[in-house]
């Protein structure tokens, strides 16, 4: 296994492959590239990088750019520690497939880079866009109409672990002729400032009880839209009441097996998500 890591620190490296060492993985080439020329150098269709998501958010994103831009197959996974996970909305913007945390544990690293190994190799499930699509109309009305922000669109991926790349997440779950959960999940600043033009408040200094409140709000209102324009489709649901996870690096479970929809905005200079694992009764 070829393993190229990104990073202008030396000290990286030598912690990849003591964490490979650690998991008893003896085969692992583990190749220290420090510019985007030299990723490009060396990355392959059968390699993995791991970008160190350290150093400035515009370089690091070079390196992703520049190992996609080599090749489409070798998967790029950011090596973030959880107080930057709200950051690494840029490097997943660009092609990252994912987020280790560091300090790295060395079960966490073979197990994210086999899944985004595997997942390079599989066909990718189709994106029906008649389920998604009400679902991003419902969060740029709900922004506009009700928060008074408009927002862009910037990506549409498929993501397998349960990582939350934002602060605090609203989720709510769905039942029905159709069944999982949608998630909304917003970086701390950004989330504070949604939740007061909401309510024609200063934005708070951090996330309150009522700042998370809001979140919850915001995550109903997306849900209940979508399923109004879904109820005479084959994905018509009733929604749960909404809960609110909040925290840095938190982790929120999805459907295993059910393809896991995330559509990255931007509102005001900053990244969102919404996170949507929806399928029909019908399938299971």
């Amino acid at each position: 296994m070829k393993v190229i890591v990104a990073s202008d620190s030396t000290l990286t490296p030598s912690m990849v492959r003591g964490a490979f060492q650690q998991a008893k993985v003896a085969n692992a080439e583990i190749v220290h590239a420090k510019s985007a020329s030299e990723i490009t150098a060396a990355v392959d269709d059968d390699c993995v990088v791991l970008v160190d998501w350290e150093a400035d958010p515009a370089i690091c994103s070079s390196f992703v750019t520049a190992a996609k831009k080599k090749s489409e197959k070798a998967p790029v996974l950011l090596l973030c520690a959880k107080a930057k996970a709200g950051t690494a909305f840029a490097g997943m913007k660009v092609g990252a497939a994912g987020i280790i945390n560091k300090p790295i544990d060395p079960d966490d690293l073979i197990k994210s880079i086999t899944n985004a190994m595997k997942k390079t190799q599989t066909k990718k499930p189709n994106v029906n866009v008649e389920f998604i699509n009400p679902f991003i109309d419902a969060t740029r009305n709900v922004f506009s109409t009700m928060c008074g922000i408009d927002i862009e669109r910037k990506k549409l991926f498929l993501k397998d672990d349960h990582k939350m790349l934002g602060d605090v997440s609203g989720v709510m779950g769905m039942s029905g002729s159709a069944h999982g959960s949608v998630v909304i999940s917003l970086p701390e600043k950004l989330a504070c400032y949604v939740v007061a033009k909401m309510l024609g408040e200063a934005p708070a200094d951090k996330l309150n009880p009522e700042v998370c409140d809001g979140v919850g709000e915001v995550i109903n209102m997306i849900a209940g839209q979508a399923k109004a324009s879904l109820v005479k489709t084959k994905y018509h649901f009733n929604i749960s009441i909404p809960s609110v996870v909040s925290g840095t690096g938190h982790e929120i479970t999805h459907r295993k097996g059910t393809p896991n929809i995330v559509v990255l905005f931007e509102a005001e200079g900053q990244d969102f998500a919404i996170q949507v694992c929806l399928a029909p009764t019908e399938e299971e």
